[in-house]
């Protein structure tokens, strides 16, 4: 029998619900115990959704200070993500956290930090990273068969933000004190994380430019990024496109390979131009199931150091666009 695990949800929004709930029910071990979310018909819902009675909260720090818990699922507004990742690892509670860790390349710093003293599993719910297909080529760029990374030409798109204008009050994604930035820090950050643990690539400098569209954040995003090891990254969010589209190709001294995705699953996964399939070794898995089974004992957990990355680049990226020359990434 599986051991059980004890976990609370921070933010009971639709992605909790209709993503992270599901995945939790198919989860040996897994038990849900409370939630948390300050309007409560969410926290209700999340009850619905699960089947079984939650404790509900209102304030998350009542949750960490009342709950004997072993992790939290944490999907909030962005600007949210490290008061409550840093006050769960004080409480010495695991953390998965809904993309990206933070809006502060220092922030990130310091909980990636934290955990280490804490000895507490800080992860980030990168769907991608967990799919047959990037880990079977994490590995392979890893071991050095497939030569050096000189250069990555990727992009996303997608029907983003709502229509109109937006208001801020009421979608938080389109007011950038909450969301920290449009489709680039939102499902950009889900290529852009992609790339950086493929590749493992570290941005030293970043040129972008932006569309607003009307919006109050980006909602288009050209990124043109030159790296430690000197390999050049073109990634670019398309986010007034009509459906979910993205592809991520990868050349290095060896040849190429080309992942692409369309409305969300793996449509082709190409080697030098050859279909190709990831060994069988390669089993399919979720942020979730990895993050409770971390818990549980089970062996390969690393520390999201990209999500580091991921910040650093996009902060960068940012900052280029406002004063519109190229940026030094911190360090």
């Amino acid at each position: 029998m599986a051991k059980r695990v004890r976990l609370a949800l921070i933010g009971c929004g639709n992605n909790m619900r209709r993503s992270h709930i599901p995945r939790l029910k198919a989860i040996p071990g897994a038990e849900l115990v409370a939630a948390c979310d300050p309007f409560r018909a969410n926290a209700e819902a999340c009850i619905a959704e699960w089947g079984k009675p939650l404790n509900l909260y209102g304030d998350y720090k009542e949750l960490l200070k009342r709950e004997p818990l072993d992790g939290v699922l944490i999907s909030t507004p962005h600007n949210q993500h490290f008061a409550q990742i840093r006050d769960a690892l004080n409480a010495g509670v695991h953390v998965l956290v809904e993309k990206p860790l933070t809006i502060s390349s220092a922030h990130s710093k310091a909980l990636l930090a934290l955990a280490k003293r804490k000895k507490r599993i800080l992860h980030v719910s990168y769907q991608r990273h967990h799919m047959p297909v990037y880990r079977y080529v994490r590995d392979l760029l890893r071991s050095g068969k497939f030569g050096e990374v000189r250069g990555v030409v990727a992009f996303v798109t997608q029907g983003w933000g709502g229509k109109g204008k937006g208001n801020p009050k009421k979608i938080w994604r389109l007011d950038p004190k909450q969301s920290g930035g449009g489709m680039f820090m939102d499902t950009g950050s889900h290529l852009v994380a992609a790339t950086l643990f493929l590749t493992g690539a570290q941005a030293t400098e970043v040129s972008a430019l932006v569309d607003f569209h009307g919006r109050f954040v980006d909602v288009n995003t050209a990124a043109a990024v030159r790296c430690k090891n000197g390999a050049l990254l073109s990634l670019n969010t398309i986010g007034n496109a009509v459906r979910h589209d993205e592809r991520l190709a990868i050349h290095t001294t060896a040849g190429s390979i080309v992942i692409h995705l369309h409305q969300w699953s793996v449509r082709s996964f190409l080697v030098n131009n050859e279909p190709t399939e990831p060994p069988k070794s390669y089993k399919p898995d979720t942020p979730d199931a990895a993050f409770v089974g971390w818990i549980q004992g089970k062996k390969g957990y690393e520390p999201p150091l990209y999500a580091l990355e991921v910040a650093r680049l996009t902060e960068a990226a940012y900052r280029s666009a406002e004063r519109r020359r190229p940026v030094k990434t911190a360090r």
